[in-house]
């Protein structure tokens, strides 16, 4: 499939140069269709790091040709489940006893699939509402070999199209689904993040069953609301779309420059609007603690450069780990306009990375990623107005206050 896909815009790059075989808008997007229709039928033939990758690229909106990314959207809430019956003896093994013992009932059918688990909603012997997180058995033993794959597959794309370097996000991947993987990681963050956030009344973490949870099975409180992903469910609510992006903003500026500790995979099927009309987070298996004293000087530093005061932001950045080679820091200023939405200076930033001019620290690796995700989700909502970058900007007002009067 990658093959294929590299050797379509192989083509239709080649063509393009050509004054009389330019090919029209109307075939580059079949083309963009074509493609995001094979990514989202490799993700669900394959599952595991394939559906991951696919979530990545569902995320980018505001980067990627909307033909490509509509296919996509459906892996962030969409993906085929498996039939519980072919799960329970998993199940009943992390219990440690028949389902029966434990719950009144589980449904049948997912409330949701992903690339590693799925989640059913259930109800615990006392009453609560619960739901299933049950990781897929064989999950740890597939990842290592899907990765291979995967790595293997972007050499072949890059050897046909030198323009397709997918190496990048593929090292993420694997970064990323290996914290994933670890589900009693997921429970501490979860009951961390709850209790950072227990003084927020618009925000909603779902309470952490313990007991009852292991390193392949967490059960947790039942959320009922409409995710992010879902934008005309959303629209037809009534909601303001404008309004939601503001609060996940403030909400991640305040987790990450406030907490230091935060939910790094905000993608649009991890972050619900209640039916009350609060947020809820899902999904705490990329939750990420900064070293003291990191979250301020980020913030001082994306404040200086918004402020454009490029002196005081390299002295920030250097101090949590940045390698800034101009003191005038062009390259520095062109990475945090990015983050907050502004693409007309990622070119400029790719630039000046391969140059080894910038080198990003690998505690800021995880918030950069946020952020650019944020920015995809704010696209989605409102298409063509970085809501959510402006909503960052205004949450860290504090720290531009200080630039100021310390110039």
């Amino acid at each position: 499939m990658i093959l294929a896909v590299a050797l379509r815009y192989w083509w239709l790059q080649r063509r393009a140069k050509w004054s009389r075989w330019q090919p029209s808008p109307e075939r580059w997007e079949r083309a963009h269709r074509k493609t995001g229709r094979a990514i989202y039928g490799l993700a669900t033939g394959l599952g595991g790091a394939f559906v991951k990758l696919g979530q990545v690229l569902g995320s980018r909106g505001d980067v990627l040709p909307a033909a490509l990314v509509e296919p996509l959207r459906g892996l962030h809430d969409r993906v085929p489940a498996r039939p519980l019956k072919k799960l329970r003896d998993h199940v009943e093994r992390e219990l440690g006893k028949p389902i029966e013992d434990v719950f009144d009932e589980v449904a049948p059918e997912a409330l949701a699939a992903a690339s590693l688990a799925q989640v059913h909603r259930a109800r615990l012997r006392g009453g609560a509402e619960v739901v299933l997180k049950i990781q897929y058995p064989e999950a740890r033993r597939l990842f290592p070999i899907d990765l291979k794959s995967l790595r293997r597959a972007v050499r072949v794309a890059r050897w046909v199209n030198r323009g397709l370097d997918l190496r990048p996000l593929v090292d993420e991947l694997a970064h990323f689904v290996t914290l994933e993987l670890d589900f009693t990681r997921e429970l501490r963050s979860t009951q961390r993040i709850r209790e950072n956030l227990a003084g927020q009344p618009s925000v909603v973490v779902p309470e952490v069953y313990e007991e009852l949870s292991t390193g392949k099975l967490l059960v947790l409180g039942f959320l009922s609301g409409t995710p992010l992903s879902a934008i005309e469910r959303l629209r037809a609510r009534g909601l303001d779309l404008h309004d939601v992006a503001r609060r996940v903003a403030e909400l991640y500026a305040r987790m990450i420059f406030e907490h230091g500790f935060f939910h790094g995979d905000p993608h649009p099927g991890n972050i619900l609007v209640l039916d009350d009309g609060r947020l809820g987070l899902l999904d705490f298996g990329l939750a990420k603690e900064l070293p003291e004293g990191f979250a301020a000087s980020a913030a001082q530093m994306i404040a200086a450069a918004m402020a454009g005061d490029p002196e005081r932001a390299v002295i920030a950045a250097r101090a949590i780990g940045f390698v800034v080679a101009d003191v005038r820091a062009p390259e520095l200023l062109a990475m945090v306009r990015t983050l907050m939405g502004d693409y007309r200076n990622a070119g400029q930033m790719l630039q000046h990375l391969r140059r080894g001019e910038l080198e990003i620290p690998s505690h800021f690796t995880l918030i950069a990623r946020v952020m650019v995700i944020l920015s995809g989700v704010s696209h989605s909502l409102v298409p063509d107005e970085r809501i959510i970058g402006g909503a960052l900007v205004a949450a860290l007002a504090p720290h531009m206050a200080i630039v100021t009067r310390a110039g």
